[in-house]
């Protein structure tokens, strides 16, 4: 599985959601409806998936998909 098919199985998981019905660069508060707590919950269960630790300086810039998979596989490369 590729770093952004986990992404949308994380991100369509905790917001109960078809995986296949999120575009990405859907804005995860504005138009998926993500709050404060499901995107930290998402970038906690990326940092787990991925044995990562996400500085909150990134962790602030995802607010797509696309952001998410940037970040990580920036992260997973430097590891």
């Amino acid at each position: 599985m590729t770093i952004k098919e986990k992404i949308y199985e994380i991100v369509a998981r905790k917001l109960k959601t078809d995986a296949s019905l999120i575009a990405e660069d859907a804005n995860l508060k504005k138009e998926l409806g993500a709050d404060s707590i499901d995107t930290v919950e998402i970038v906690f269960e990326i940092e787990e998936e991925y044995k990562i630790a996400v500085p909150d300086e990134l962790a602030e810039t995802i607010n797509t998909i696309n952001d998410a998979v940037s970040v990580v596989e920036e992260l997973v490369k430097n590891n």
